[in-house]
């Protein structure tokens, strides 16, 4: 009994390890019942993350949608800040309103998990969500 416990904890343990590129990989939505005011008006709306290959070592590709029609895209890519990855965004093109990002560097303090994002709003307790969609 006791080795097939220890069998089915190794097993999910490997399975729930996946590498931050990869765990990041996807469409996400915010999830507007969730989180503070903020998180609707200053975040995107529609969060997207593409990498064809994410073993060669160049950055993926991402997409910002925001609720009043903006948006911006780029590069995307983590920084390991002691034992925190920090996601960097390097917009290449953005909506009017949003032109001054473009060939900026944008790190954000987003956590990326299984299958959401969450980004601190109002204290330590409450968090914007963006749920994966796919």
């Amino acid at each position: 009994m006791f080795q097939r416990l220890l069998l089915l904890l190794i097993s999910l343990s490997i399975w729930g390890c996946k590498p931050i590129q990869e765990n990041v990989l996807g469409t996400y939505d915010l999830d507007e019942e969730r989180g503070c005011g903020d998180c609707e008006e200053d975040g995107p709306k529609v969060m997207v993350f593409q990498d064809d290959d994410i073993s060669d070592g160049v950055p993926g590709h991402y997409r910002f949608e925001f609720s009043n029609g903006d948006a911006h895209s780029g590069e995307y890519d983590f920084l390991w800040v002691d034992t925190v990855a920090k996601l960097m965004l390097y917009p290449d093109s953005a909506s009017f309103e949003l032109y001054a990002l473009i060939g900026t560097t944008q790190q954000t303090d987003y956590r990326v998990q299984r299958d959401k994002i969450k980004e601190t709003c109002d204290g330590f307790l409450r968090n914007c969500i963006w749920r994966r969609r796919d």
